[in-house]
């Protein structure tokens, strides 16, 4: 039952990605699959994605459907909550709630997963906020095609310790709802998979030093088509490639400022290779064009590669490098290129302790020729206790540096270390 489940839930893995990744058109979320979740060490199973049954919850059968509800409560400090030069810390505590459900067929499954995570900073109650995700997915597999039809609806927030974030007073508050269908035509060497993607970006108002400032600026819908054509060379060893049209358009406008809506035109080749059980990689790279209507044409290389090496059924070390093109915040910014990498090193110390650090760099170069920096480090252990709890502590430490618009014409400098110890509770 446990592996049914596992499986169930591997429809949701594209709801789950960050909310960048997920329209992100050079992403490992649509473009490979995800890390095998088995037991052992089977090829393409990690130190994270490997199956322990006998710490893992059994789901509540009732009938054809599967659940799993869950519960995490946490207690640290966060010593900038509101991401800000100058800011002061505050105890922070964490709630999060969960539920998935999942059903199965001998050709059709189904799954969804809604999720809240609620913070709440003593020290100032401004500060505080709830994010919550609400996703599903369905997927039916004929004789050799597979149709795959997901929608996620997200509430977020934001603070100004993020790349390319407004330095608000408090979080600000954003909601994605997105959208994909999919449908794979092949066999086991060849396939084509035509897809379709929506996106819709929702912004409350900020607030910047005391004043209330509209965000419906930012307010835009993404409409995004493509296709990708997938060729086994060996055994374990994929060509990917790929071409996608991205059509932005902003939903409320500034008068008197020009246009940010947008066509891109991105085409991809890339290769994974996970013959080599020690050593496995991905690559995704090629060259995107996008057509402002107000701010002429910007184009560039894009690239997303990984390479996970593991010496050891034990020791996994996973590194990333990414390059992509991202819409702005402020007004009168068509918007940045990101550059991106991070090194993760995980280790199963024990059966059930699993000890993790990892660090990243990012480099953010606006159209209006500012920068940002940022740098993290991030620090975890992982206590399985039984099947229904687990207890984990972690260090995370961001820096970033820079200035993005008018409003900090000085720049600004934000480190920030957020410390917490939350236990989950599983059924």
């Amino acid at each position: 039952m446990t592996r049914r489940f596992t499986l169930l839930l591997a429809l949701l893995v594209p709801l789950a990605a960050p909310a960048r990744a997920q329209l992100d058109p050079a992403s490992f979320t649509t473009m490979f699959p995800a890390d095998v979740r088995a037991p052992g060490q089977a090829p393409g199973v990690t130190v994270l994605s490997r199956a322990r049954p006998e710490y893992q919850a059994l789901p509540i059968a009732l009938g054809p459907l599967l659940l799993r509800p869950g519960l995490g409560v946490g207690v640290g400090y966060d010593s900038d909550p509101a991401g800000l030069p100058g800011a002061h810390g505050s105890p922070e505590t964490v709630l999060a709630p969960s539920l998935a459900a999942g059903a199965g067929w001998e050709d059709a499954r189904f799954a969804l997963a809604l999720g809240a995570t609620d913070h709440r900073r003593t020290a100032d109650p401004a500060l505080d906020y709830t994010d919550w995700t609400l996703g599903g997915g369905l997927r039916l597999d004929g004789a050799r095609t597979r149709l795959t039809l997901s929608a996620v609806s997200r509430a977020l927030h934001e603070d100004g310790s993020t790349i390319g974030a407004l330095p608000t007073d408090r979080p600000l508050a954003w909601q994605l709802t997105a959208a994909r269908a999919a449908l794979r035509w092949g066999d086991g060497i060849v396939s084509l998979t035509p897809a379709l993607d929506f996106a819709a970006f929702r912004y409350a108002d900020a607030v910047l030093g005391g004043i209330g400032l509209s965000q419906a600026d930012r307010d835009r819908d993404i409409l995004r088509p493509g296709l990708a054509g997938r060729y086994a060379l060996d055994p374990g060893t994929d060509l990917v490639v790929a071409i996608r049209d991205t059509v932005t358009s902003y939903t409320a406008p500034t008068a008197g400022q020009p246009s940010r809506d947008s066509n891109a035109v991105t085409a991809l080749a890339g290769f994974q290779d996970g013959a080599d059980a020690m050593l496995r990689w991905r690559l995704l790279a090629g060259w995107e064009v996008r057509r402002f209507a107000g701010y002429g044409t910007r184009a560039g290389p894009v690239l997303a590669a990984q390479a996970i090496w593991q010496p050891n059924g034990m020791t996994t070390v996973t590194a990333t490098l990414s390059r992509r093109m991202e819409d702005a915040a402020q007004e009168g910014v068509a918007g940045y290129t990101a550059t991106a990498g991070t090194l993760r090193l995980d280790r199963e110390a024990w059966r059930n302790l699993i000890l993790s650090a990892g660090f990243g760099a990012e480099h953010a170069a606006f159209t209006d020729g500012t920068r940002e920096d940022a740098g993290s480090a991030r620090f975890a252990a992982r206590w399985l206790l039984n099947r229904r709890m687990r207890l984990t502590a972690s260090e995370s430490v961001t820096a970033l540096e820079g200035a993005t618009s008018v409003l900090l014409p000085g720049g600004r400098r934000v480190t920030r270390s957020v410390s917490l110890l939350r236990l989950g509770f599983g059924w």
